[in-house]
């Protein structure tokens, strides 16, 4: 019966491991081979922060295509977007970036004009000729006119100090209005004039009922009328002016409260006395303010890439899990998880009897190391060191065609105490990126002690953020 050797069955296992992880990433990546389908338009916008490639394009809701590309274009952003077949989108038609929800990713929604038509007929539908119908809709290529950008944490700072400025100048009306003696006169003044107008009434009745006979005749009639209407609802306008009264009540304990409250405000007592009149509490506020943006720039500023690889040297594997954090373009860190065929070194002695011969048997199993490094890049040349597989070590890289292919140099383990392996590891790697996500590299390993040499050849596939953050968000959530 035939069977496969360990390193067969190994090659074997990292062949389908890749094909599966090659299917895996094209099937939720949603990758398409040959000519895309749809159609492509754009929109011009002063900003599109947060807006992703590959976002979705949605309108009343529904998913009708993605965010292509996102380009500069005259200190401007340019949305390219691909529609889906069957889609027509009217022209005069509004392009906005949202946010899906409150923290969720951003995406463009396209609001449609108004469809509304009137027909002289008054009655069915006329359709339109196809040359008309063809120039109402948006073309492969069109630019959408009108477009909105989503507001950022600067723009609702300053409408919050504008609100602040507009309830404190409210403030000082109410104080104007009922904390002056100018205010009282006014109420006096008030008052006067209910008086002057009741006597005026007054003096009206008694004209009617001395030279008005039959008016006031018929006025008996409808005040007669108007009491037995009253006799009827006598419990119901006792409610009724019950609630009048509470209502009076709670009127006249409202303006107690906005003057006492206004009073307050004045002299600076209160949460909102101290944030009007204390020029400290605004400072501190402008200042946590400031504190904010300045933490959510660095925030945004942070990449972060996670990667796999595996090299297979002939016959062993040797895997490494990455995670590298880039504050800035020139600084970075690197931590690896290595799971090495030779990381553990055995020796054991057998002496056989007769003729007493000893013979010594030097073993090699795998154990997981790690790798945590700091990286310094000037220019091309990037300079890094650390532990480097659990002992201290340094690398240089060097790049080139837009960091597409890096040469790696890295030595360490230099006082290595195991046979055959006494001097320094020493590793040069090449590394070719296919495109964002895959990636190639080969090189030779340990050179230095030949009886641990091996070359090797790998494949790797790392993610950024922004990938991560698309992936999670296209994954369904159970509800």
């Amino acid at each position: 019966m035939f069977k496969l050797s360990a390193e067969a069955k190994v090659g074997l296992l990292v062949l389908v491991g890749s094909i599966i992880l090659l299917y895996m990433t094209f099937a939720v990546g949603k990758y398409e081979f040959g000519e895309k389908k749809g159609y492509t338009i754009q929109a011009i916008f002063d900003s599109v922060a947060g807006l992703d490639e590959k976002a979705a394009v949605r309108m009343a809701g529904v998913k009708i295509g993605t965010v292509e590309r996102v380009v500069l274009s005259d200190s401007r952003a340019k949305v390219i977007m691909r529609i889906d077949p069957g889609v027509r989108i009217e022209h005069g038609a509004q392009a906005i970036v949202k946010t899906m929800g409150l923290l969720g990713e951003k995406y463009v929604d396209i609001i449609p004009p108004d469809r509304l038509r009137t027909n002289d007929s008054g009655s069915g539908s006329v359709s339109d000729p196809p040359a008309a119908e063809q120039a109402r809709y948006y073309q492969p290529g069109e630019t959408i006119q009108k477009t909105a950008s989503p507001s950022d944490v600067d723009k609702l700072v300053a409408q919050l100090s504008g609100i602040a400025d507009d309830v404190k100048q409210v403030t000082a009306s109410l104080r104007q209005v009922f904390g002056t003696e100018r205010g009282t006169r006014s109420m006096e003044d008030i008052l006067a004039d209910l008086r002057q107008t009741t006597a005026n009434i007054k003096d009206f009745s008694h004209a009617l009922r001395s030279d008005g006979t039959e008016l006031v005749m018929r006025l008996n009639e409808l005040t007669a009328s108007l009491n037995s209407v009253v006799s009827e609802n006598r419990d119901n306008l006792k409610v009724t002016m019950e609630n009048i009264r509470e209502a009076s009540k709670n009127a006249e304990m409202a303006l107690a409260s906005i003057e006492d409250a206004s009073r307050k405000i004045d002299r600076g007592e209160g949460t909102l006395g101290k944030l009007v009149t204390d020029e400290s509490m605004y400072n501190s506020i402008d200042s946590a303010a400031k504190g904010i943006s300045d933490y959510t720039s660095r925030v945004e500023r942070l990449k972060t890439t996670i990667g796999f690889r595996s090299e297979y040297m002939f016959p062993q594997v040797k895997d490494y899990f990455t995670l590298e954090l880039k504050p800035r373009t020139d600084q970075y860190y690197i931590l690896e998880l290595v799971s090495d065929p030779f990381g553990k070194f055995s020796q054991t002695q057998t002496t056989s009897t007769p003729p007493g011969t000893t013979v010594v048997t030097n073993t090699y199993e795998y154990k997981l190391k790690y790798t945590i490094e700091f990286a310094k890049r000037f220019g091309n040349l990037a300079f890094r060191m650390g532990l480097i597989e659990s002992t201290g070590g340094a690398a240089v890289d060097y790049f080139a065609l837009d960091d597409r292919i890096k040469f790696s140099f890295d030595v360490w383990n230099t006082d290595s105490k195991e046979p055959n392996n006494t001097r320094a590891h020493m590793k040069a790697t090449a590394t070719y990126d296919l495109n964002k996500f895959f990636f190639i590299d080969a090189g030779y390993d340990n050179f230095l002690n030949p009886k641990l040499a091996f070359p090797f050849v790998g494949i790797g596939l790392r993610f950024s953020d922004e990938d991560l953050k698309y992936y999670l968000g296209s994954v369904p959530m159970p509800k």
